[in-house]
């Protein structure tokens, strides 16, 4: 009797230990795809020559991106070396060219004043949100710097850009010089934007959960039609409480554009729909076997 206690409490400590190392494998795992995650959605590169002593550095960091608009946020900071700057400030008069909408594309820098930073949005030239969580966005902007007094002086550059958002991948280049062809002192950027693989997998998990729903209330339903078992009242209600759940858990995938996207036809509208068929059927095979009490 003693060993065999000794015996299950061995069984019951082995088992636990063995949950817990599933559970620190499974978080320590789920640790390193957050950190693999990370360096696939930043961006931290340099363009231009930044060797050139006498040169405009700008650094362009990417404040925030929303595929529903159409809108990529940036902001752009002119900082002058060799030349160009005394005691902080700019030697001669500059006009600084960014090509935003939102705000002025075209900046005056004024002469011994500290250049201003520049804020403002472009606008997505390609890629349709309705592709949700599988969407690429593309983006162009162009920079440069010249001369009021001398329209052909050119002026040196260098870009440093920093793109990190949430949720995203961030990916930066030189357009191709099929389209155009970049110099040190006229510099044309892409920016290309896609769903992070996190963002990805959670939203394909939470399709999958939309479909496993759909498909566990609609054969608990043929089950109670093709076999005799009695109606109950709880199954009404559950099948009533998912028709208005199943919303509430398509809008927590990340990012989710407005109804009628991809992720919508592959698993929303038709979990949606199996669970509204499965409450008509329930209720007419609850009419239909009602029997009155003897």
């Amino acid at each position: 009797m003693a060993n065999t206690s000794r015996n299950l409490l061995i069984k019951r400590i082995v088992i636990m230990l063995l949950c817990l190392a599933l559970f620190i494998g499974a978080f320590s795992g789920a640790l390193y795809f957050y950190q693999s995650d990370g360096t696939q959605r930043s961006a931290n590169l340099i363009f231009g020559d930044d060797k050139e002593p006498n040169r405009i550095n700008v650094a362009v960091t990417m404040l925030g991106v929303d595929p529903i608009k159409s809108e990529i946020n940036l902001r752009f900071a002119p900082s002058p070396e060799g030349t160009y700057v005394k005691d902080a400030r700019l030697t001669k008069d500059l006009k600084f060219f960014t090509g935003i909408e939102s705000g002025k594309a075209e900046v005056t820098l004024e002469k011994n004043r500290i250049p201003d930073t520049v804020t403002g949005s472009l606008s997505i030239a390609s890629g349709r949100v309705s592709d949700y969580p599988f969407d690429v966005h593309k983006s162009d902007f162009y920079l440069f710097f010249t001369n009021p007094k001398d329209e052909k002086e050119e002026i040196p550059m260098s870009v440093d850009f920093y793109g990190a958002i949430s949720g995203y991948n961030i990916d930066v280049d030189y357009i191709p010089k099929a389209e155009f062809e970049s110099t040190d002192s006229y510099i044309g950027l892409r920016v290309t934007v896609s769903r992070s693989v996190i963002t990805k997998s959670f939203a394909i998990f939470l399709m999958i959960s939309m479909w496993m729903i759909g498909l566990v209330i609609f054969t608990m339903i043929m089950v109670v039609v093709l076999q005799p078992r009695p109606t109950e009242f709880g199954m009404f209600t559950l099948i009533a409480g998912m028709l208005f759940a199943l919303p509430a858990v398509r809008n927590l995938q990340p990012g989710v554009p407005p109804l009628g996207g991809l992720s919508d036809f592959l698993s929303f509208f038709w979990a949606e729909s199996l669970v509204a068929i499965s409450l008509p059927i329930l209720f007419f095979v609850w009419l239909t076997r009602y029997k009155k009490p003897s």
